[in-house]
């Protein structure tokens, strides 16, 4: 015999609230505590691990933990093996309405997809207009605007599933900390919409019969006075609230829940058969104190160990350290150096570091320590002082998607420049006339037909072998590139072995370098660089960066590599 409430609603709406955590327990929500007073809460939901915005989502929308969805915020694409809540809900009921708005376009766009059971959809921008670049009061709009189409689209039509996600917490939490001032006030301005959202289903009479849940894909802390990150497994980024209200939920606290769960009490309020319980599929579990007749008394425990996502044990070695970078190579060559363990300052504090056309998104749970997203926005690096000979050097994380980003340029649109670009799969070299053009000569040439120089880890029969488990673990693979503007080459180093390369406009000399028919001093002016240059943000566009230097001089890699095996090693 079914119970009383499987199968008691004909609306689910779920509001969340990107980054948002627990914190609006902090802000005052005076809608949100009138929705969920007679209803079921707790500030202890857990968040997908890692406790970032592309494994919690698809967590919630599908069931599955993030080892087996495998998406993340720079490579999603729907999963048809892993159908989303959507899709249960459009399998169910074939006819019915089953609508998406977001602020964040990858949930409908990549994760759910036209196909993934959405009948009706609506996103934000991916980036401010030029007139607001920098202002973050433009994401209070944007979810503004996200609910005035939600409300628009409720005037006509009785959703089965509605999601409505709002992004403008995170925005807030990454640029003025998780729980700051700023970030409050953007959950109580939240709060507003979630109020006209629940008003707007009185008005048309199915309120009574809409079970509502809010909830949030992820948390977050202050690393600095002005910023905030996520992606680990501290309390403040692993807690999320969750709300469950409806004519006949239990008025209390909510059980162990996890953001996956949410396709557990969405398909038991409308009365659909869930999947059987799969940890390598559909893993979703409906929790503790929501329904009384449910007869739900304990959970299958996934993760039997604690994870832990963060580094908080990291701290970059101090001068009186055994593995102080000073012990390996001259510190005086390191010009530029960010570790992103203090915002995106320069740790020499020899350049000035400008966040430009949005941010750089920061996590926790990098090679070391922190690492960097860029994709967001761009970062303006002044005051880099190198000689004729000068070096990059970064980590960066490969993924399946395709799309350039530059990670160094002095491209302004005025002058000769240069462009150090990543995609998945290489590292690309851009020599640019003032036009933005790559410069090309024919076929006369080793050249490859859209004048790029490009590395391809994968190719490059470079392997991990010999570097440390966190290094192979995590896919992170060290690039160097080095600059003689007296000798007019360039040498290439993957993993810190030097590796051929093809080059347009460059005649190749040995089997690692290359002359270029050009003077590299009209393209390599350092005094203003970018990284991820005057791009604005799209959807997957997303690259991983860590411990970024530019030195002067040529690489030494075998003594930068043991400085790198000496702290891997240890993690």
């Amino acid at each position: 015999m079914m119970s009383n409430s499987f199968g008691a609603y004909r609306h689910v709406c779920i509001i969340g609230c990107d980054g948002m955590g627990t914190f609006n327990r902090n802000a005052c929500t005076p809608n949100i505590d009138a929705l969920f007073k007679n209803g079921a809460t707790n500030f202890t939901t857990l968040a997908a691990k890692p406790s970032v915005s592309a494994q919690s989502w698809t967590s919630l929308l599908t069931g599955a933990i993030p080892e087996v969805h495998k998406l993340t915020n720079y490579d999603m694409h729907p999963i048809p093996e892993l159908p989303t809540v959507f899709k249960m809900v459009e399998d169910a009921f074939p006819s019915s309405e089953r609508a998406v708005f977001s602020a964040w376009p990858p949930i409908p766009l990549k994760i759910i997809s036209e196909n993934g059971g959405m009948t009706s959809y609506a996103v934000g921008p991916t980036a401010a207009p030029e007139d607001r670049k920098g202002d973050i009061d433009f994401w209070i709009e944007v979810d503004e605007d996200i609910c005035n189409k939600t409300l628009d689209y409720l005037n006509s039509h009785e959703p089965k599933l509605l999601f409505v996600q709002f992004n403008s917490t995170d925005t807030f939490g990454h640029l003025r900390g998780y729980g700051s001032v700023e970030q409050l006030k953007a959950i109580e301005s939240l709060d507003v919409l979630i109020g006209k959202i629940a008003d707007k289903y009185k008005e048309k009479g199915i309120f009574d019969d809409t079970l509502i849940i809010v909830t949030a894909d992820h948390g977050g802390t202050n690393y600095s006075k002005s910023l905030g990150t996520h992606g680990g497994w501290t309390d403040e980024e692993k807690y999320v609230f969750l709300g469950v209200a409806g004519k006949n939920v239990m008025n209390g606290t909510i059980g162990r829940s996890c953001v996956r769960d949410i396709p557990a009490i969405v398909l038991h309020a409308l009365g659909i058969k869930a999947p059987d319980f799969d940890k390598g599929g559909y893993a979703a579990q409906l929790p503790v104190g929501i329904f009384e007749d449910a007869g739900v008394t304990c959970r299958i425990e996934l993760y039997p160990k604690e994870q832990v996502f963060d580094r908080k044990n990291y701290i970059q070695p101090k001068k009186d350290s055994s593995e102080y970078i000073g012990n390996f190579i001259d510190e005086s060559r390191i010009r530029f150096w960010q570790t992103f363990e203090n915002g995106v300052e320069d740790v020499t504090g020899n350049c000035r570091v400008t966040t430009k056309n949005g941010f750089v998104k920061i996590y926790n749970g990098g090679l070391l320590g922190n690492y960097g997203e860029l994709g967001n926005g761009a970062l303006k690096i002044e005051g880099v002082k190198v000689s004729d000979i000068f070096t990059f050097s970064f980590w960066f994380k490969t993924s399946s998607n395709s799309l350039w980003l530059d990670m160094f340029s002095n491209k302004n649109g005025k002058d000769d420049g240069f462009s150090i670009a990543l995609t998945s799969d290489f590292v690309c070299l851009w020599l640019k006339d003032p036009d933005g053009i790559p410069l090309k000569i024919g076929s006369n040439y080793v050249a490859d037909s859209d004048g790029t120089l490009r590395i391809n880890p994968h190719k490059a029969d470079i392997k991990f072998n010999d570097m440390s488990e966190a290094a192979k673990k995590d896919s992170w693979t060290h690039f160097m590139l080095t600059v003689d503007t007296k000798k007019n080459s360039v040498n290439t180093y993957v993993n810190f072995k030097p590796v051929h390369v093809y080059v347009c406009d460059a005649l190749v000399y040995d089997r690692y370098g290359f002359d270029f028919l050009y003077k590299l001093s009209d393209f390599f002016n350092l005094d203003t660089l970018y990284m991820g240059l005057e791009q604005d943000p799209t959807p997957g566009l997303y690259k991983l960066i860590d411990d970024v230097m530019i030195l002067d001089g040529e690489a030494d890699p075998e003594k930068l590599e043991k400085y790198y095996r000496n702290i891997l090693t240890k993690e």
